[in-house]
């Protein structure tokens, strides 16, 4: 199992046009405004604090808040994809002092923020891109969005909304998603899973000790895969739901509304392998020691 592939990228962008470093006094309050395409890219970094996104309709960026007490300097550069802000703190310096960032942006566009320790969170996108990364600050989405991607270490990440496409990874952190239809990829090591009442086309799902619960359905050609180490998995589905069942764990149980369960003649494994109809849809679960629950309701 991979855990999250990084946590603080450089966002390199070739600039069009001239940017502005805002020197502050320490704490002072922000209030910045900035032209922007409805569709415009918004990217920004802030190691600690807090960085919160609200859609609104206007075509321009409001940049509100205030600097943490030993911040350097606020960069705004704009672009002709959009604009980057960027926190920047003294080098060397060991204590970061937290910077809260609130950004109204436009409906449209597509933002990406990264952090180490600060919150993460965006209400109301309706079709653009998000690209959340933190290690420790908590990654929220209420949007719709046709791609999600969020990452993080020990933070908990919640998505609520709408999009066709999500990738998901944490090491620590809860995982709670409702809205996410089409494809979804999710890994875990040690944090819960929680996905509420969705549809699926392609679905991968693993952890090590985390448990995994999934409420989705299956359509038809789908295809979902569940693997755990020791957490448990509990997968529900609708009754009656059509796919090719298969299920396996090595010293756990298997409980399934679907199908008849066989157990090894020596040793704690079981077995699923079962065909509710033939639509083309696969339904794939495994553990090492942790039980599998399949559930049609």
């Amino acid at each position: 199992m991979n855990a999250p592939r990084r946590f603080y990228m450089s966002v390199c962008i070739a600039m069009a046009v001239a940017g502005w470093a805002l020197n502050s006094q320490a704490g002072s309050p922000i209030s910045q405004n900035r032209a922007i395409a409805p569709d415009g890219l918004v990217e920004v970094e802030n190691l600690a604090g807090s960085i919160e996104f609200i859609a609104w309709d206007r075509a321009e960026v409001e940049i509100t808040g205030e600097l943490g007490k030993d911040v350097e300097e606020l960069e705004i550069v704009e672009s002709t994809s959009g604009i980057q802000i960027r926190v920047r703190n003294h080098r060397n310096q060991r204590n970061v002092s937290e910077t809260h960032l609130q950004l109204q942006v436009p409906l449209a566009a597509s933002v990406e923020a990264e952090s180490v320790s600060a919150d993460i969170s965006m209400k109301g996108l309706e079709g653009g891109n998000i690209t959340f990364n933190s290690v420790s600050g908590d990654l929220t989405v209420d949007a719709s969005s046709p791609r999600v991607e969020m990452e993080s270490v020990s933070g908990d990440v919640t998505f609520r909304g709408a999009t066709s496409r999500a990738e998901i990874e944490t090491v620590g952190g809860e995982i709670e998603l409702e809205g996410v239809e089409g494809e979804i990829m999710l890994s875990t090591v040690s944090g819960d899973v929680k996905l509420v009442g969705t549809r699926i086309n392609r679905g991968r799902f693993e952890t090590v000790s985390g448990d995994l619960d999934l409420n989705l359905d299956v359509p038809d050609g789908g295809k979902v895969n569940a693997q755990s180490m020791s957490g448990d998995v509990t997968l529900v589905l609708p009754a009656g739901q059509q796919a090719e069942y298969t299920a396996e764990t090595y010293s756990g149980e298997i409980q399934s509304d679907f199908g008849s369960v066989s157990r090894e003649s020596f040793g704690a494994g079981s077995s699923l392998s079962w065909r509710e109809a033939s639509n083309g849809a696969s339904i794939e679960v495994e553990s090492f020691s942790g039980d599998i629950f399949i559930t049609g309701h």
